[in-house]
């Protein structure tokens, strides 16, 4: 696979992310990149503190057994943002990496 599709930028993405199922779908790549949501590191405790405060504000709004629209397209839209920029710096990568410039 071409390491700079789209198709390879989004599995290095999705193994950082820990959303591929590696005992039934093992990744080479796997092998090199960490899985940042993995009990104890920073992203599992960023997650769980927004989740954390997600469910208080729910809660204050009286939505305790349901999600807040509001708050679920700012959490959204910082995943994409988040998404978004990671894709970038992937490129800019390798693109200094290359000495293309």
């Amino acid at each position: 696979m071409d390491k700079k599709s789209q198709e390879f930028k989004n599995l290095i993405y999705d193994l950082a992310n820990g959303s591929l199922d590696l005992a039934h779908f093992p990744v080479a790549e796997s092998k090199y990149v960490e899985n940042e949501y993995e009990e104890g590191k920073l992203c599992s405790n960023l997650y769980s503190e927004m989740r954390d405060a997600y469910d208080r504000i729910c809660t204050r709004l009286g939505k305790s057994d349901q999600e807040d629209r509001d708050v679920e397209i700012i959490i959204n839209n910082l995943l994409d943002i988040g998404k978004y920029l990671s894709m970038k710096m992937y490129d800019y990568g390798y693109l200094f990496s290359t000495n293309k410039i």
